[in-house]
């Protein structure tokens, strides 16, 4: 196969901005400061929006206009909120040592291996990209994309897509140094400030629609990786990230609305059997360029189905005012 992005799967099978604002800004709400142990509120929020930008800077619409005060004394839900904050705080940890991967390999001028290990670096950071969304400053400086800045050679650029550019487009790691360095900086913040952050319910439970949202928006669009063409690769982290929150809410969503848990297990299923069609079986997968044009269009409608069915889950859970 031509080069591909490796993806490592999480248990069940194979976020940018818009979703990361979107969730953000109910976290932001939520508030970050000392972890109780669990890092779990059972009050709701009030509905705000979120800001960001490859800068640090504008606006989003985040989740504003939503009501978000929705609360909960559901033993199950609040369980599954504390086991994803443990899940998402092993998750940044392990990002930080896959990023390291990457930014060696470009450190020491070695093309190849920077190449190999870029996909592999951003797969923990797709499956947890909402929630790590809300270090907005961090969100912009490591997985902010060219549109956001004045072109590729502004300063302000920087992060996986602006090593990706030097490493697909000119094909050299020259001039590259600062910008790995910043980037295993930048994942080591996030890595500290996420133990601190408080989990509120109604964003976890909101969490499964923004990551598959975040793929239909994005990833099936070719956009995100526009270099490499490792698309593929944060597609299944996205929706591996989607399965996690599911799986966690499953037995609360379960006992309340059994038709509906079965239908997104097979909406699931669909976008797995599409996504397999392009998986090789060391884990990696076709670059996006291989996709044909009757598989885009066959899974943009499985996940516009899976989407819809994922955004009722706050509504059953009764975390949606």
């Amino acid at each position: 196969m031509a080069e591909a992005g490796r993806v490592e799967p999480v248990a069940g099978g194979v976020g940018r901005m818009v979703a990361a604002l979107r969730l953000g800004a109910v976290l932001l709400l939520a508030g970050c400061g000392k972890d109780d142990g669990a890092g779990v509120r059972s009050e709701g929020s009030a509905s705000g929006s979120g800001t960001g930008s490859g800068t640090g800077s504008g606006t989003g619409s985040g989740l504003a206009g939503q009501d978000l005060s929705g609360t909960t004394n559901d033993q199950l839900v609040l369980k599954a909120v504390a086991d994803y904050k443990t899940w998402v705080v092993a998750e940044v940890d392990g990002l930080v040592a896959d990023t390291a991967k990457f930014t060696d390999a470009v450190r020491a001028g070695d093309v190849a291996e920077a190449k190999k290990q870029y996909a592999p670096s951003r797969v923990r950071w797709e499956r947890i990209e909402p929630i790590a969304g809300l270090v907005e400053e961090i969100d912009g400086a490591v997985d902010a994309r060219v549109d956001d800045f004045e072109g590729v050679d502004d300063p302000a650029f920087t992060g996986w897509h602006r090593l990706e550019y030097h490493l697909w487009e000119k094909g050299s790691t020259a001039g590259t140094k600062t910008f790995a360095d910043r980037l295993d900086k930048d994942l080591a913040t996030l890595d500290q400030k996420m133990k601190g952050l408080e989990f509120p319910p109604a964003a976890v439970a909101l969490g499964p629609a923004e990551l598959i949202e975040e793929v239909s928006e994005g990833k099936i669009t070719g956009e995100e990786d526009r270099y490499s063409h490792t698309d593929l690769s944060d597609f299944a982290a996205n929706v591996d990230g989607s399965r996690k929150l599911f799986e966690l809410l499953t037995p609360s969503l379960q006992a309340k609305d059994a038709t509906l848990t079965s239908e997104i297990t097979a909406g699931f299923a669909a976008v797995d059997k599409s996504l397999s069609e392009y998986a090789n079986p060391d884990g990696s997968f076709d670059l996006y360029t291989a996709l044909q044009a009757v598989d885009k269009t066959r899974m943009q409608a499985e996940l516009a189905d899976l989407s819809e069915k994922l955004a009722r889950i706050p509504g059953v859970l009764g975390l949606k005012g």
